[in-house]
């Protein structure tokens, strides 16, 4: 599955087939074909490994106080501002493309991206921050996403997080 999204994350799930996956993971395409009959398959997969991925996240961020763990979440986006200029937000890129596909797995892709969304979102409540607040943060990171993703620029993500980082800690002592 990794491979399977790596490929996705990259060329995307319309520039991906299943030979290309077989390819890159040096697993015979027969063998992908007994696991995934059709593309769907492996992209439902796919999905459940980026829900595995957000889950490790959240499992990791879970015992902090809400300033730790918004420390610690803005230093995970901050990891490989290179990749999210790149490749764009690693949860909601997917989401987006399957949505413009209209393909059946966009639901699935939707559900996780609001696993994301409600796990800021209570964060920055937990700050005392409004909902309104938390909301916007969460719009401006998908935002830096896609704007550095589109600009190719790395430095102009890294500089808008840590924007939005200095706003969301605004006023609270750490």
């Amino acid at each position: 599955m990794v491979t399977a999204l790596q490929r996705y994350r990259t060329f995307g799930v319309g520039g991906t087939t299943l030979k290309d996956v077989s390819e890159a993971s040096g697993v015979p395409l027969g063998n992908l074909y007994y696991y995934f009959k059709t593309r769907s398959e492996l992209v439902m997969a796919v999905l459940d490994e980026c829900e595995r991925e957000l889950q490790e996240l959240l499992h990791r961020l879970a015992p902090l106080s809400p300033v730790d763990w918004l420390a610690t979440y803005f230093e995970w986006l901050l990891q490989d501002p290179e990749a999210a200029a790149r490749f764009g937000c690693p949860f909601g890129s997917l989401a987006l493309e399957l949505r413009a596909l209209s393909d059946p797995a966009a639901q699935r892709a939707a559900d996780i991206v609001e696993i994301y969304f409600k796990a800021v979102t209570a964060q920055v409540e937990a700050l005392g921050r409004p909902a309104a607040v938390a909301d916007d943060l969460f719009i401006a990171i998908q935002g830096a996403y896609a704007v550095s993703r589109v600009k190719g620029n790395a430095a102009f993500f890294r500089t808008s997080v840590e924007r939005l980082r200095a706003q969301t800690f605004h006023g609270i002592d750490r």
